[in-house]
């Protein structure tokens, strides 16, 4: 498997707009009762979980797919500015 459990909690996709990842990951947290809980249903790190949590390091493909999130980059032309 891709380096996560069976029992990996997932967050479901439901929404048909943009997801905030750090909410979606301390919901899934929350709702498996710790941090390190989480990480080791996940099959990730802890160390790694809580660099996440507190911005040092964006959320991976691993944390993103136990949440059930996948990362999508769009770009958008700049607004004209006045000269």
């Amino acid at each position: 498997m891709d380096g996560v459990s069976e029992e990996a909690p997932a967050w479901p996709a439901e929404s048909e707009g943009p997801v905030d990842a750090l909410a979606a990951l301390e919901e899934a947290i929350h709702t498996a009762g710790s941090a390190a809980a989480w990480a080791a249903a996940a099959g990730i790190s802890p160390a790694y979980v809580s660099d996440v949590r507190l911005r040092r390091r964006a959320p991976g493909a691993a944390v993103l797919r136990a949440l059930g999130l996948q990362r999508i980059v769009s770009y958008a032309p700049i607004a004209e500015v006045s000269r």
